[in-house]
């Protein structure tokens, strides 16, 4: 008995080192061919706050998400550690994506802050509007007086790196907004700092370098200027917090000119806060600024937000100007207008085509989600998302010297001219002065297309 128990006892303890042994070959080809089950186990383990967050009424459907978080996490071969916040921002990002609305985004926390602190009508760094072209970042213009101004930066310079960084590298891949946008993030900083540009003036291929001291630039977003024939001028180019103390500004000066008529220059305007948009139309009208249309059918109204007396401007005829470039906002200001305000009229382009109204989250990381709440219908009830509005005067854009017209904004006449050229404003002003209509517009005129402008 004794020798049996013992012959089992050894037998036993030979099958377990067997086993053992056994095993310890298994995971070790295991790690030279792929991963071991324990590794997952492992990445679960590690993930289970996170899987806590996750709502009850969800789980199910987010099995196979931590499933694949688990085996990127076991599996993908890498010599530098996952960024687990940007495996996050994908599937936000890819999340958004599949609702099937390009205005429901996500912004990291640099572009949110940006964002955040262009839409009030401020920032900090150096004045001048970016934009992307043949894979290069180029400045499109400095604001007047601002910082690089003053230090010689031009319209047309390409922007090769800052403070001695090449810009090729840092947006390689991306596309035209997050492009400008990286770009705009490194030029801008705290006022009083210094930022080194270099640049290169086509067509000289050299470059030099500038050293500007950042400033706080204020956003203008509204000229206005009187015109011949009591033709009062007024350009918004967006809808920021500061735009309606600005048009408030300008109709102070304007108003007591007695105009005779208005012309409202939307073209290029991309949009802006909603509040503004009826703000702005209770400067030109009192009634109905807008119906949203939100989940389930229901229909909202909203209504033009009126100014102080000496603000306002109810009766004078108006042109407004729209383009391919007018979205959002400026389609809800001109789609109002022309519905609700009595003698105006819409001429230029068809407009974007943007009919949706989004709420800006911040979230606490500092990065931001727009979602798309409702979609909006002018006072008449007519649908713009993806349609646009189309002016009842189609004017195609046009610099032909035929058309000269006063220079207007920040317009600077070409070399040997006292004037400047276009077409829309041309035909703008003669409408006003009862002169004949436009023509009907040519089949195959051109469309103009808005650059993506992001201000540094």
């Amino acid at each position: 008995m004794i020798r049996t128990s013992r012959a089992v006892t050894l037998g036993a303890l030979a099958a377990l080192v067997v086993g053992v042994a056994a095993f310890a070959a298994g995971w070790a080809t295991a790690r030279i061919v792929g991963t071991t089950p324990f590794d997952t186990f492992l990445a679960r383990v590690a993930s289970r706050d996170l899987r806590r967050e996750t709502p009850e009424n969800a789980r199910a459907d987010f099995a196979v998400f931590w499933q694949v978080w688990d085996l990127v996490h076991a599996e993908f071969y890498r010599q530098e550690p996952l960024n687990q916040r940007e495996m996050v921002y994908g599937a936000i990002q890819g999340m958004l994506a599949s609702l099937g609305d390009e205005y429901t985004t996500f912004q990291e926390p640099d572009l949110a802050a940006q964002n955040r602190e262009s839409m009030q009508g401020r920032f900090e760094g150096i004045g001048a509007y970016l934009r992307f072209e043949q894979g290069t970042i180029v400045i499109d213009r400095p604001f007047p007086g601002s910082p690089a101004e003053r230090a010689g930066v031009r319209s047309g310079d390409v922007v090769v790196a800052v403070d001695g960084e090449p810009l090729a590298e840092a947006i390689a891949g991306l596309s035209d907004g997050e492009a400008t946008a990286r770009a705009a993030a490194r030029i801008r900083g705290p006022k009083g700092t210094v930022v080194t540009l270099t640049l290169r003036r086509p067509p000289d291929t050299r470059t030099f370098d500038v050293a500007i001291t950042r400033a706080e630039v204020p956003i203008i977003t509204v000229n206005a200027q009187m015109l011949d024939n009591g033709v009062a001028y007024i350009q918004i180019t967006e809808f920021k917090a500061t735009t309606t103390q600005l048009l408030d500004e300008a109709l102070r000066q304007l108003i007591p000119q007695r105009p005779r008529s208005v012309v409202l220059d939307l073209r290029n305007n991309p949009g802006g806060f909603l509040t503004t948009a009826q703000e702005v139309l209770g400067r030109f009208y009192d009634g109905v600024a807008l119906y949203e249309r939100e989940n389930g059918g229901v229909e909202k109204e909203l209504r033009t937000i009126a100014g102080p007396p000496d603000t306002r401007l109810y009766e004078a005829p108006m042109v407004v100007l729209i383009n391919n470039g007018s979205a959002s906002a400026a389609e809800i200001v001109a789609g109002a207008l022309r519905d609700r305000r009595p003698n105006t009229v819409l001429l230029g382009e068809r407009s974007f085509g943007k009919g949706s109204v989004q709420n800006i989250h911040h979230l606490s990381d500092g990065s931001s989600a727009r979602i798309t709440i409702a979609h909006w219908l002018t006072p008449n009830r007519t649908a713009i998302h993806r349609i646009g509005i189309t002016p009842q005067y189609e004017v195609a854009a046009s610099e032909d010297a035929q058309y000269a017209v006063p220079c207007v904004a920040n317009r600077q006449p070409a070399e040997g001219q006292t004037q400047c050229a276009d077409a829309q404003l041309a035909w703008g002003l003669n409408v006003l002065a009862g002169l004949a209509p436009p023509p009907p517009p040519r089949t195959g005129a051109p469309v103009l297309v808005a650059l993506r402008l992001r201000a540094a």
